[in-house]
């Protein structure tokens, strides 16, 4: 099997782009790799993909915007090599998930084949990968190890891939239910085997440091790393101990930069119930935390199912971080909800990050709600249906669903409360420090040459 990894969705075709650690890719060769399948990789962040080693292809989508990039992609290789090529997707966002009540979350196998064609696999459904292969067992993401992929990699591309920030495969899910999340949420947070997580780490440490290198930044992968203590203290005793050369470790002058994702009620409970293990974390090279902030306004949380957040634990989490503990807090500020948000709520939005930038130096991470985001709550409600329908007849209209797209006539029809949400994003991308660079969405009106010219105009606007 040949597994793709596509060029970013912003990205031209002319240089190297926004290279970043393929960890679910990476995650699926080793699977493959481990059960005895012959896997060759290709990242056209890197380079193209310009020879096939078999007729079987596997495409890694990261987000709804690289539906459209795959389709380009299917097309370009049949043409480039031959037709009968067996295509298989992967990616969270073709998970098929279900509700309680059993409706389709997301993509059913009449939708996929509608956009994705013939001859075309979901390879993220139960089963499918081991009946192409006929192999009966592969294991399971949170028990492999990556270093066979990162022994494959030369000394070049490992370098390209580590000198930046990776990210770190810790864990998996999230206990509560915000709606327009995609996650996989209202569960429990599942580690990942904890052996894994240091040999694969004492792996790159060590190859960075014979490659002359003594840093390393890593995004960790948790949904809401303060969501539990005792799987985070493990976590920061063990990166404590790299730093501090135990027996066995070799990067006693390694230096880590970590951040991640968080909800502010998490880490409030985390600092009144276990400040040593933050204090450790701290330790360990913690420096910059994401709060899920969303809306800053109390109907709005309860809209989008949201009640853990509150305005005293979201003032409480951004000062304590910054005052105690020098955690740099950047606020997650999802907002724009369909009927949900209004001016008020907006305003309020704005001026709340505002006087967060200006007091704590928070770091602002506006993005724009999209209701009906594959596999969130949206997808199965009826309200959205005709949209969802015309996503699945204009497949390019997935690139509108991009939480840093600007809202379009798809994703908020109503003219006034889309103009509304517009300005206040773009606003709040005009406060110091933020990171967001504001995407322009394709729109249903678009004709082709109207949608080149906004891909011109978004190339090179990547998220960190």
């Amino acid at each position: 099997m040949d597994l793709i990894q596509p060029r970013h969705s912003y990205a031209d075709e002319t240089a190297q782009w926004q290279i970043y650690t393929n960890t679910s890719l990476w995650t699926i060769w080793a699977m493959l790799n481990n059960a005895g399948i012959p896997i060759s990789l290709h990242d056209e962040n890197i380079r193209p993909t310009t020879t096939l080693d078999s007729n079987i292809v596997g495409i890694n989508l990261l987000w709804a915007p690289y539906i459209p990039v795959a389709r380009e992609m299917i097309q370009r290789l049949r043409k480039q090599f031959w037709n009968e090529l067996l295509f298989v997707l992967g990616g969270q966002v073709l998970t098929q998930k279900k509700s309680k009540t059993w409706k389709i979350l997301w993509l059913d196998d009449i939708q996929f084949k509608k956009i994705f064609w013939e001859n075309v696999k979901n390879g993220m459904k139960s089963g499918v990968l081991e009946n192409i292969f006929h192999a009966r067992y592969l294991t399971t993401a949170p028990n492999i190890s990556l270093i066979p992929i990162y022994k494959k990699l030369s000394d070049a591309d490992f370098l390209r891939y580590f000198s930046g920030e990776i990210s770190l495969y810790v864990s998996q899910g999230c206990k509560f239910t915000c709606d327009f999340c995609a996650a996989e949420k209202n569960q429990k947070e599942i580690y990942r085997d904890e052996n894994l997580i240091c040999k694969d780490l004492l792996y790159i440490v060590t190859r960075l440091q014979d490659l002359g290198k003594n840093h390393l930044d890593i995004y960790m992968s948790n949904l809401d790393v303060f969501q539990s203590p005792e799987q985070l203290e493990w976590f920061a005793d063990m990166m404590v101990n790299l730093k501090r050369n135990i027996p066995g470790f070799t990067c006693s002058s390694f230096t880590f930069n970590l951040r991640g994702l968080a909800g502010t009620e998490s880490f409030v409970d985390l600092n009144i119930n276990h400040p040593k293990i933050l204090e450790k974390l701290v330790e360990a090279g913690f420096n910059t935390v994401g709060y899920g902030v969303d809306g800053m306004w109390p109907d709005v949380w309860k809209g989008i199912k949201k009640p853990q957040n509150n305005e005293k634990n979201i003032l409480d989490a951004i000062r304590i971080s910054k005052e105690k503990y020098n955690i740099t807090p950047e606020l997650l500020m999802v907002f724009g909800h369909v009927g949900v948000d209004t001016e008020q709520s907006l305003r309020h939005a704005y001026d709340f990050v505002e006087a967060m930038v200006n007091t704590y130096g928070a770091v602002p991470r506006p993005h724009i709600a999209k209701q009906f985001i594959p596999g969130n709550d949206g997808r199965s409600n009826h309200r959205f249906q005709k949209e969802v329908s015309m996503l699945i007849e204009n497949p390019i209209l997935f690139q509108s669903l991009d939480f840093t797209a600007l809202a379009s006539t798809l994703t908020h029809p109503d003219n006034e409360f889309r103009d509304m949400v517009n300005y206040y994003y773009l606003e709040m991308c005009k406060l110091p420090g933020n990171i967001t660079r504001p995407i322009i969405p394709y729109d249903i009106w678009d004709t082709q040459e109207i949608i080149q010219q906004k891909k011109k105009k978004n190339i090179g606007k990547f998220d960190r």
